[in-house]
């Protein structure tokens, strides 16, 4: 018989002595209630990785009236004692227990009243760690510009965990989060949720030195505690607190996933990949299939070893996946065992463990009567295959939750980033943010976008925006729409029901009022005055101030048409044809033309000079008619005018054409000029020319050549009330029919076939006298040279 052996058969042997000094193993300590008053009945422990332990405590009193005060919320412990050898018994062997009382710190959470008999009371409290008071703690709240681990931290020190309430022992740095929400949630779920976002996990243990509970917060196998080692056996005798071991082992396995494979969409890297996959164990045989997972919201694909990548997230679920392949479970009558602890189990029959477990959870149980015994579910111990707890839902936000746009100094203008983003601020969220800062930059969906095109009408500081979320992910908000509220009512109202607007905060305005018969739309901006009306036209009281069509500014217009412009009143029901549907006006033109055919054909008949038919035929033909050239055209049924106060002036290169049916006048209330450089032809075909001055000279001259004056008939030349003078600077001469006087230096010569008559009361003969007349003096004149 070894010395194993050897001791067992000792231990066994003084079991009746170890119940002697056994009678309960457990000890409630509770603030405000002396500690004498509580006899333990029965303890039931639940703990979990990732999860508060909890412990339900049946224990009696003869105080029978313990306040719910004094116990609810109150600070408690619970501990657990080893049986009391005699010391001389302890240094037997190993297998002898001779550990220290394990005390657990926390809160008492549930306090009941069972029973009442006539010497007791029983009673029954919840006791779990602080943490498990996060659970009461709901909140809706914003984390900016963190990591994973710094939002977890800040989370903790607002329930005033301080440094020696909890540690990080971390393998991983984590990454900057531009936006973390939490959304209606307890603090307890949240940062549950964030730590098994990034394949973290969180274990319950004992501050020595403080006597506190302590909340461990690891990545990796070096976060878990080292528990040495234990051995198979079945307890047996009435020892069994003082014998530590493991019994009822069992495993079950199941067929995990070959590989993950993730992906998502980052805007902001829009022709970027985001698919990977990862298998963490490409060695293993048992595998089958794949797990594609959708939005891990990872910002890029990088690779397994770049944190929060997408690469890496695959891995880590895939890690997952490979921690729950085998599961271990049984039971053991060791207190100390918890959650997140190394063990080994000496001679080990399972051959996939034979580095150890890692403890997952425990449910325990202990009485005044039964030994304590726990059962556990483990993992084995690999660090290639780390535990990672399963990802827990995202927090889903149905529909859209208010907020309004902010920007840093009240914008007159909207407050968005190269990208057109903007930062707003939740409703729901209770933090005092640098004002602008309240949010990462946000994006507003448009009904239509692409490449440097789209509609977007900046939003302003102080705007109600409804804002939706990708998937509902409350950490992928955007902007779906603007709202109006009491502090900016909507511009269309009951009032004006029939209105569509679109109106900008500098009251540029697009109106279409769509009230049946009065049908108009108003295109307008502030600078200027500057509108386009259509249809009905009203004042700002709705009442009618005019029909059809006004652009009008109090700035400067301009009408530009590249290819030709058709100016016309004449109507075209409905809009029913071409746009350039110009028939009449072409059939004016061409009527003009063809009365300037005949009018030249009359001149040329009598010899006068002729229109310029070809230049009229060339505009119309090349350029009007359907405005082939770049031209404007005006034509109008009824009439055109141009009429001002101060000039008009018509120039043109080549020619100015004025043609008309009937009659052309022209009517000038002071002075009436032509000039020309070359040639002024008139030519009356039927009704001969009339030139009259009612004040005035006519003035007529020819002043460098011949001036022909010729009628058929008559030709007149009076004077009613003075003088007619013909003067000649050389020589005069009068002819008809033969008959001549020439009056040419100083002398008169009469001639005629036939005779002279006098018809005079007398004749006489004077001294020679000459008449000195004067002659108007002739500017010589300059040549008019075209340009060119």
């Amino acid at each position: 018989m070894d010395i194993k052996e050897i001791k067992g058969v000792v231990a066994d042997s003084f079991s009746s002595l170890v119940s002697n000094f056994s009678h309960n193993n457990y000890s409630l300590s509770i603030e405000n209630i002396e500690t004498s008053q509580i006899s333990i009945l029965s303890i039931e422990g639940h703990e979990h990785l990732n999860q508060p332990w909890q412990y339900t405590i049946h224990f009696t009193s003869q105080n029978k009236q313990i306040a719910i005060a004094s116990v609810l919320s109150q600070f408690a412990s619970l501990t657990f004692h080893p049986a009391n050898l005699p010391s001389e018994l302890i240094n037997i062997g190993s297998s002898i227990a001779s550990d220290k009382p394990k005390t657990i710190y926390g809160v008492i959470t549930e306090f009941s009243l069972i029973s009442i008999s006539n010497d007791e009371a029983h009673y029954q409290v919840i006791l779990e760690p602080r943490i498990a008071l996060l659970a009461n703690n709901h909140q809706s709240a914003i984390f900016q510009n963190k990591s994973v681990i710094d939002v977890v931290e800040e989370v903790l020190r607002n329930h005033n965990f301080t440094g020696v309430d909890f540690r990080f022992e971390l393998n991983q740095t984590y990454p900057i989060r531009e936006f973390i929400t939490q959304w209606q949630e307890s603090d307890l779920a949240f940062i549950q949720r964030l730590l098994a976002d990034i394949g973290a996990y969180f274990y319950i243990s004992t501050h020595l030195e403080h006597n506190c509970d302590t909340i461990v917060i690891s990545d990796y196998e070096q976060g878990y505690q080292d528990a040495g080692s234990t051995i198979i056996k079945q307890p047996n005798g009435l020892n069994d607190s003082q014998r530590y071991s493991v019994w009822d082992l069992q495993f079950s396995s199941k067929t995990k996933p070959n590989q993950v494979s993730v992906n998502d969409y980052n805007y902001r890297m829009a022709d970027s990949s985001l698919y990977g996959s990862d298998n963490s164990q490409p060695n293993d045989t048992t595998t089958r299939g794949e797990d594609y997972r959708y939005e891990e919201h990872h910002k890029s694909l990088g690779d397994a070893q770049t944190v929060e990548s997408g690469s890496w997230y695959a891995h880590i679920r895939h890690q997952h996946y490979m921690s729950e392949q085998l599961i271990i479970s049984g039971k053991c009558n060791d207190y100390k065992l918890i959650p997140g602890q190394h063990i080994t189990i000496e001679d080990c029959p399972i051959a996939d463990i034979k580095d150890g477990i890692i403890i997952v959870s425990t449910n325990c149980t202990g009485n005044r009567t039964d030994s304590y015994q726990t059962q556990f579910t483990a993992i084995p111990y690999d660090g290639l295959k780390p535990y990672r707890p399963a990802p827990l839902p995202w927090p889903q936000v149905s529909g859209t939750l208010p907020a309004r746009v902010t920007s840093p100094n009240d914008d007159t203008y909207g407050y968005i980033d190269t990208q057109g983003r903007y930062r707003i601020k939740f409703n729901f969220d209770l933090k005092n943010w640098k004002k602008g800062e309240e949010s990462l930059w946000v994006r507003l969906a448009k009904p239509y976008a692409g490449d440097t095109y789209g509609f977007h009408f900046p939003l302003i500081d102080s705007t109600e925006v409804a804002v939706a979320f990708t998937n509902g992910n409350p950490d992928r908000p955007y902007i779906a729409h603007a709202m109006h509220d009491s502090s900016h009512p909507d511009h269309v109202t009951t009032i004006n029901k029939h209105r569509n607007v679109i109106r900008t905060p500098a009251n540029n305005k697009l109106r279409m009022d769509d009230k049946r018969g009065q049908e108009h739309i108003k295109l307008a901006t502030e600078f200027g005055k500057t509108q386009l009306n259509l249809g009905h036209l009203v004042n700002e009281k709705k009442e009618q101030r005019g029909s059809g069509l006004e652009l009008r500014t109090d700035e400067w217009g301009a009408i530009r048409a590249g290819k030709g412009l058709y100016i016309t009143s004449e109507e075209q029901v409905k809009a029913g044809n071409k746009q350039l549907q110009m028939d009449s006006a072409i059939s004016e033109l061409a009527q003009a033309s063809e009365m300037v055919k005949r009018l030249n054909e009359l001149a040329q008949a009598a010899q006068a000079e002729l229109s310029d038919l070809q230049t009229q035929k060339q505009l119309f033909e090349q350029s009007l008619q359907e405005l082939k050239q770049p031209g404007i055209l005006t034509y109008s049924p009824s009439g055109i005018a141009d009429v001002t106060p101060s000039s008009i002036q018509q120039t043109a290169g080549e020619n100015i054409i004025q043609t008309a049916q009937s009659s052309i006048d022209v009517n000038a209330f002071k002075r009436f000029m032509v000039t020309a450089g070359n040639m002024i032809s008139l030519f009356a075909n039927a009704m001969g020319i009339k030139i009259f001055a009612s004040k005035g000279n006519v003035d007529i001259q020819a002043q460098n050549e011949e001036m022909l004056l010729t009628s058929k008939q008559n030709m007149k030349i009076t004077s009613t009330d003075s003088e007619v003078i013909i003067s000649a600077n050389k020589k005069l001469t009068l002819a008809c029919d033969g008959v001549g006087i020439v009056l040419e230096n100083g002398t008169i010569k009469f001639m005629a076939p036939g005779d002279i008559e006098a018809h005079v009361a007398s004749f006489g003969v004077i001294s020679p006298l000459s008449y000195n007349g004067s002659l108007p003096e002739l500017p010589a004149g300059s040549t008019c040279k075209e340009k060119g």
